[in-house]
């Protein structure tokens, strides 16, 4: 989860968002951003939290999920409250991720077109799970990072200006 860099809260805690709005160095829009399961609590937390101006979604897990993967403390798949979303969404997958494997990235698309919502979905062939993990060889992939990172700046620079 996104955390408060003054106060260390979840952005999604009372007077986070407004904080963070509030900085005198920032532009007063605030953005959610994360990898695997961050990119799911990213997606959850703009659908569910204090409203935001961005999302940035990087291969997030389980965003899409069967009626087999819920359970009782997530009953509900993020994609379930795509209505709810606020603002614009980039999305990064790898073809070759097993989670999100890209029929779940078709799903999210489909609710997202569904619901008439801002997005920017990038598609890497050659790239699994975690290719930004520069720190993981057998993730890594240096093209699609060098890639999903340019379509990460200007994405923010679009929309939180």
């Amino acid at each position: 989860m996104v955390a408060c860099p003054t106060t260390g809260w979840s952005v999604t805690a009372p007077g986070c968002v407004q904080f963070l709005r509030s900085l005198p160095n920032a532009s007063g829009k605030v953005a959610l951003m994360g990898t695997c399961s961050g990119g799911r609590h990213a997606y959850l937390a703009a659908c569910r939290g204090e409203p935001v101006d961005a999302v940035v979604d990087c291969w997030g897990g389980r965003v899409v999920a069967g009626r087999d993967q819920l359970t009782e403390n997530q009953p509900v798949a993020p994609v379930d409250y795509t209505a709810d979303l606020p603002c614009p969404v980039l999305g990064l997958f790898g073809d070759d991720d097993s989670n999100p494997q890209p029929a779940d990235v078709d799903t999210l698309e489909a609710a997202l077109v569904e619901h008439g919502k801002t997005y920017e979905f990038h598609r890497y062939p050659d790239a699994g799970h975690g290719f930004f993990y520069h720190d993981r060889p057998t993730a890594y992939r240096a093209a699609a990072a060098v890639a999903g990172w340019q379509k990460v700046w200007a994405f923010l620079d679009r929309t939180l200006g």
